[in-house]
Formats: structure tokens, sequence, C-alpha cells
């Protein structure tokens, strides 16, 4: 049985973390079609707080509350396999905070490792990512999420990573990697949707309106509309469309050894193209 409590997660590294955190929280319903309960940044949470120390704690407690869920969070698990220099993605994650104790020192290592290149991994290139795990955009998030989130978890045991770790054989939250921008690549509709404008406020308002229209979602109360349609950075809604990718992903596939240690962006939305043209 695929988890009933689905959450979409848009992540962030920044100073101001529990701000830009935020968080979807859905109900899955027949069909994989979600009913979106809430939304908020994870300064909301309980005991939480705008630094990144408190906030991804905070939001760890949260997706692990309950057993039955499923939580994609937009940010890379990994990194590409030539540039990881453990053979099993567990020991590389285990060992992450106490190996780089800041952001930059993670993403010098990085590039050492990569000769000062930026790669990326199978799944960045079939996902068509804006970015790589660690550049320059974009690597806080990446430090953040494994030292702060993935590690902890996986030393607690309190989540199942997927592909990395087997799925559980009773409830139990679960964690994969999504990525909003790609799931409106591969369905052909990636409009200007972050900003301030007028503009940019109609496209969010088609973004939801399709997600609706293909029946991925139920329509979300005023409240909630509010929210996703005046969040400027688009990270509102970014969690909302996590949340939809995450409620199809196909997690049971099995990965190939590659995979295992570079990992998988659950993208995918399962619409035609021609349904959001």
């Amino acid at each position: 049985m695929k988890p009933k409590r689905v959450l979409g997660v848009d992540f962030s590294g920044a100073s101001d973390a529990g701000r830009k955190i935020w968080i979807a929280e859905c109900k899955r319903g027949r069909g994989n079609r979600l009913t979106l309960l809430d939304l908020f940044p994870a300064a909301d949470l309980p005991d939480s707080g705008t630094a990144p120390a408190i906030a991804i704690a905070a939001l760890a407690r949260h997706v692990v509350s309950q057993p039955d869920t499923i939580a994609g969070f937009d940010f890379p698990f990994t990194l590409p396999k030539s540039v990881i220099d453990t053979p099993r993605w567990e020991s590389f994650a285990a060992g992450f905070a106490a190996r780089f104790p800041d952001p930059d020192s993670f993403r010098d290592w990085a590039l050492r490792r990569a000769d000062g290149r930026e790669i990326r991994r199978a799944t960045d290139r079939a996902a068509k990512t804006p970015f790589n795990s660690y550049n320059l955009r974009i690597y806080r998030q990446t430090w953040w999420g494994i030292a702060h989130l993935l590690g902890p978890l996986l030393a607690s045991g309190a989540a199942v990573i997927r592909p990395y770790q087997p799925l559980p054989a009773k409830p139990h939250p679960i964690l994969i990697e999504a990525c909003p921008a790609s799931s409106l690549k591969a369905i052909g509709f990636y409009p200007a949707y972050k900003g301030r404008s007028g503009a940019h406020r109609l496209e969010r308002t088609a973004i939801l309106q399709r997600l609706v229209d293909a029946g991925l979602i139920d329509r979300p109360e005023r409240r909630i509309q509010r929210m996703l349609l005046d969040n400027s950075g688009g990270d509102a809604l970014d969690a909302v469309i996590a949340a939809v990718a995450t409620a199809h992903a196909e997690i049971e596939v099995e990965p190939d050894p590659d995979q295992r240690l570079e990992g998988i962006i659950y993208a995918a939305l399962p619409v035609a193209r021609a349904a959001f043209s």
C-alpha cells in the first residue's frame, strides 16, 4: 500500500531557511489524487525558527511523526559516482557531517575530486535539473540536506531513504528526492512563475489550475490558494509540485547499481504534455 500521507518540501540552505522551506501537507486519495491539507513554512513548526539548523531539525521531526508517510525533498541527496569516494551511499551520508564541517569545505572537496568541473549525475541529465549537486547556487542546500536531515535520519533509522535503502515491510516514513523544475519541464509547461509581478502571479495561477484540471490535486481551500499565489518566490507552489511528483513516484522499482550511489530524482507527473500545453 502506498503511504496515505504525502509531503512535498521545497528545501533551502539559506541563513533564514525556516522562512524559505515550504511544506505541502497532503492526503492521498483514489488514483493518487491529492488533497492539500495545509501549506506552511518550516518556521511555523513546533520548536522551529528561521535558522537552518533549528528549522531542519523541526522539519525532520515533522516528517517522521507519522509512519504512513512519504516525503519528497527538493535538494540533491548525493553526488555523481565519479566524485563520491565510498562504495555505498549510506557510508557517504553517515560520515558526511563529520567530514565536512561547513558547506564550503564540502564544495571545495567536490570540486577537487571533479578536477574543477561541475559533473551531473545520470539522473540530473535525465531530469534536466537546473544545477548539479555542488553548483554555487545549490551546494548549501546539498550540505544542509545531507548533514542535517538525511544523515541524522539514517543514523536513527527513523526513515527509509530511497532508492538507497530497501522498502520497509510495514509503514515507515520514506524520503525521496524530487525536483519541481524537472517535473514542469517533463510536461512541457515551465513558465516564468517566480517573481513579484502580476505576470508571475498569473503564471502561478496557471500552474495551479492545470494541476487541478489534470486531476492531480483537489482545488485547495481559498486560504491555501492565496498563499500559493502570493508567495512570490514560488517556494509554496514548488512544495505542492513536489508533493504531486512524490505521490506518483515509482519507489517500488529496484534501482540499478549506479542508482544506489547516484540516486533517482522522482520527477515524473502522470499527465500528457498536451494537457498542459
